[in-house]
């Protein structure tokens, strides 16, 4: 007879199989010897021998780790930040730079519609207004020229202007009249 077959049972046999305990506490005995068999084959340490000086290597692995991740987190945080600003940036200047080119082309078609609109005037006030007028426009030009020639050192024709322009006022300068390119009306 198995113990799952309890048909064979009277019900005072069936009240004594359930009273009887389903997990018995091991004895003090057994539990020693199996802990001194235990630590006999090296697989439980003593107790009294734990301390927390025995846990310090990895504790300090562990922090070591710790900060090593971190460290690495924020420079890589910081890296990745700096990419996307000079990103933006290259972006923004591009954006400038089409905006700045645009303008200089708004500026140049001015100059050049107001220099045909004085060209197509006689002075006939005698106040000498269009005098003052070829002077404001040979000084934008000499300063236009000036700033080219930073913008392109190398190019021949912002140069030329440039010289013949700085020719013009030396000559000017020494005929009496030096204050003449310092001096634009607007």
């Amino acid at each position: 007879m198995t113990s799952n077959d309890k048909s064979d049972l009277t019900p005072a046999e069936r009240a004594a199989f359930a009273a009887l305990p389903t997990e018995r506490e091991p004895s003090r005995v057994l539990e020693e010897r199996t802990v001194h068999e235990l630590r006999r084959r090296g697989l439980l340490s003593k107790a009294g021998r734990r301390s927390s000086w025995g846990r310090l290597p990895m504790l300090a692995a562990g922090l070591a780790a710790a900060l090593a991740l971190f460290v690495s987190g924020i420079t890589v945080g910081q890296w990745l930040g700096s990419r996307a600003v000079a990103d933006s940036m290259a972006a923004a200047q591009q954006e400038n730079a089409l905006e700045l080119a645009a303008a200089v082309q708004r500026a140049g078609s001015a100059y050049v519609t107001t220099l045909t609109a004085l060209a197509q005037l006689t002075d006939s006030s005698g106040n000498g207004a269009l005098a003052q007028g070829r002077e404001a426009a040979l000084t934008a030009l000499y300063a236009a020229a000036r700033e080219l020639v930073l913008l392109a050192p190398d190019d021949p024709v912002a140069i030329a202007i440039r010289d013949g322009l700085d020719r013009r006022w030396s000559a000017a300068a020494t005929a009496g009249q030096a204050d003449v390119r310092n001096v634009v009306w607007f």
